[in-house]
């Protein structure tokens, strides 16, 4: 690969390889690749402009620069881009295998057992495992519940007691591969959801040498001290040794109230910095916080189930009591108990119990197959039945890597000046805008990490005041920087910027309150953007909105572009949050989509939120659904995937409820032996929730099997 030096310092290289040279997923290869040389401590690669920037042992500058100068354009390492883990992928790969080897165990034992044994050790093997399914019956009947386990239990029982201990075990049998095929689709959800539920950037800035340095998140050790600004949630247990900041602990305490942390407080991974600048001295890295082993509670949570599944568990056990009654008419009025155990032996509880948790489950560990990760079946479920999305703009609607279009100077400063202050200061916030400026701080080759430090001492809305050496500097939007910092307004501004900006979006940045300028930064839709506004149309969308901070005549310009229903421009996060209700109060299943620290009040208002892939710490903590890659398709994924669920559920509701009342009514008629009908019953709920943990999406996303909004309503 051909690269030019572009700044050296000692043990820091920035190299400039060429613009879009490479994906998202070959920047990401190649930044571990480099890393896993031996001396070098972080490497940095940027799509946009095509830079690579590297920090290492000065020893190893001659073993960076040669890994560098072999890669080969035309084949360089990818590494998948998303929220997923090693570690997860292997869990996953581990629950595979156990998965398989205990469904072969399983089948090797019936086949030995009807091979090997003779009838009466079978038959004694059979009431030795029944044992187990009575107990549990026995278990919730002394709990005054009468569930399915009670109902199985009965059924088994009675079995053995007529001495059909065939019957028996080929309900057990059945039984137990229900219930391995059940506890592996729970467990493959349950890891995918771990997975997505601990929120931690790839990435921190760690205190080296009175030095602020980016490292990987996954290198953070116990006694580090990591630099975490406003905005930022954080990534690992720790001590504050330094500054004061207010926490939202909510995610871990539930109560909403901001926390005040000063020097020698405690702070835990998964809450959020929503306002200060902390140094902490970490004392269990990721992996071993206290999120980590809470994370289990959050997955068993009843809240994070769908309706439909809550409601299916509470009907499938209410039917067992009528089982019973039924059992005992049937018996009165025939004296036949081959025709009463129809009803024991076939019933609708166990499938229906069985079959809608598998199919959410199952859907849920698919979404993370196709990169997203939802955070419990209720939100599948709303997805479903939504009307009604919001977009936010930036980031989201438009180019996820917007540019500098042009750099206005309204004072004695240059565009340089203005360029190296604004990206000192923007380097530490997940934003587009903000990489959009430090990229092109980058380009033009401005370096400041020596000559200026940002100490941020808060974040609002919509920009950044902060101290830069002995300076008072604030940079962000109009209202923050000209209503909310009181810097004034220079005479002339609105119709140079009317002339000069056009639609692009402005940051304005200035200093000791005087104006030195503004960044145009031109921000177009995505695209991939009207094609999937009209895929979601189709799919029973009907009212798609945009809201933004941005100036009406930027806001004004996209919706046109876009087609969408409405908009709402120069909004506040505040006031974000109050359009999405005022949504919701109207009748609307609200779907939010964003990705900024200002759109995580909107995200926590709506019935589903999501955030996308480059979203902000805090917006990823507050979302239902996080996007793994940074294409709007995956909307489009997730629509239909929960209408298909909905439907499969739906589907298998029917079929249940016909095919069993055709099972009972044949055995109480005599028209087909019991044993029978009750082997036609367990297959068939076996059948059904093998079926439900097949894919639902390996078909084309607008065929008509998926279902129109108000069908799943």
């Amino acid at each position: 690969m051909v690269f030019d030096i572009v700044s050296e310092l000692p043990g820091r290289l920035r190299l400039r390889c060429g613009r879009n040279l490479f994906s998202d997923e070959e920047a990401r290869g190649v930044a571990y690749q480099i890393m896993g040389l031996d001396g070098v401590r972080t490497a940095e690669v940027h799509p946009s402009v095509g830079s690579i920037l590297i920090t290492f042992e000065p020893s190893a500058r001659d073993a960076v620069l040669g890994a560098v100068r072999a890669l080969d354009p035309l084949a360089l390492p990818v590494a998948e881009v998303g929220l997923g883990t090693r570690e997860g992928a292997l869990e996953i790969s581990l629950e595979n295998n156990r998965f398989q080897v205990e469904v072969g165990n399983l089948i090797a034992w019936r086949v030995i057992k009807r091979v090997l044994l003779p009838a009466p050790v079978r038959a004694a093997v059979t009431c030795v495992h029944a044992v187990g399914y009575v107990l549990e019956g026995l278990r919730h009947l002394m709990r005054g519940e009468v569930t399915v386990e009670v109902l199985d239990a009965t059924a088994i029982a009675v079995s053995c007691l007529r001495r059909q201990f065939a019957e028996a075990g080929t309900i057990s049998f059945l039984l137990s591969l229900s219930g391995l095929m059940e506890e592996h689709v729970q467990s493959r959800a349950h890891l995918a959801l771990r997975d997505g539920m601990i929120v931690r950037s790839e990435s921190v800035w760690a205190v080296v040498d009175g030095q602020d340095v980016r490292v990987r998140t996954e290198d953070v050790k116990r006694g580090m001290v990591l630099h975490l600004g406003a905005g930022q949630v954080l990534p690992v247990d720790g001590v504050v040794v330094e500054g004061a900041g207010e926490i939202d602990e909510s995610s871990m305490t539930g109560e909403a109230a901001l926390v005040r942390k000063e020097a020698g407080s405690t702070v835990y991974a998964g809450t959020a910095l929503e306002d200060g600048d902390l140094k902490v001295s970490v004392t269990a890295p990721p992996g071993c916080a206290r999120i980590d082993g809470i994370v289990s509670m959050v997955e068993e949570s009843s809240e994070l189930k769908a309706g439909v599944q809550s409601r299916a568990e509470k009907l499938a056990d209410g039917l067992v009591p009528y089982s019973f009654l039924a059992f005992f008419g049937i018996l009165a009025l025939t004296r036949n108990l081959n025709k009463a155990m129809a009803v024991l032996m076939v019933d609708y509880s166990c499938a229906i119990k069985l079959s809608t948790p598998l199919a959410v489950m199952s859907a849920m560990d698919e979404a993370t197959r196709h990169g997203f990760t939802v955070r419990g079946g209720k939100y599948l479920e709303a997805l479903a039945a939504a009307d009604t999305i919001v977009f936010d703009k930036t980031g989201t609607l438009t180019n996820a890597t917007p540019a500098v279009s042009r750099v206005i100077s309204c004072s004695e400063a240059t565009e340089e000046d203005i360029l190296r202050l604004s990206a000192c200061i923007e380097e530490h916030f997940p934003h587009s805008m903000a990489r959009a400026i430090v990229a092109e701080a980058q380009s033009r080759g401005l370096v400041h990490e020596r000559e200026l430090h940002a100490e941020v001492r808060y974040v609002v809305a919509h920009g950044i005041a902060t101290r830069v050496e002995s300076d008072d500097v604030c940079i962000g939007s109009a209202h923050f920087v000209f209503e909310d910092e009181g810097v004034e307004k220079p005479a002339g501004l609105d119709d140079l910027l009317a002339s000069e900006a056009g639609a692009s979006s402005t940051v304005f940045i200035a200093k000791n309150r005087v104006l030195l300028g503004c960044i145009c930064i031109s921000d177009p839709p995505r695209a991939e953007a009207r094609r999937v506004l009209r895929e979601l149309r189709a799919l029973g969308f009907t009212n798609l909105v945009m809201i933004t901070g941005d100036s009406e005549a930027c806001a004004k310009h996209v919706a046109a572009d876009l087609r969408l229903d409405g908009y709402f421009a120069q909004v506040l996060p505040e006031d974000k949050a109050s359009h999405v209700q005022r949504l919701k109060d109207e009748g609307h299943t609200v779907v939010m989509v964003g990705d900024g620290i200002n759109d995580s009040p909107a995200l926590a208002a709506a019935d589903v939120s999501v955030a996308m892939s480059d979203a902000s710490d805090i917006a990823r903590a507050v979302a239902d659904v996080l996007v793994h890659d940074s294409s709007l398709e995956s909307l489009v994924t997730m629509r239909v995937l929960a209408q298909r669920l909905m439907g499969h559920i739906h589907k298998d509701y029917r079929f249940i409820v016909g095919f069993n009342s055709a099972l009972i009514a044949a055995g109480v008629a005599s028209l087909m032996p019991i044993t029978t009908a009750a082997y036609l019953h367990n297959a068939s709920t076996l059948a059904v929730a093998a079926l439900n943990t097949t894919p639902l999406l390996d078909r084309p996303y607008l065929e008509s099997t998926a279902l129109p909004a108000c069908a799943v309503a």
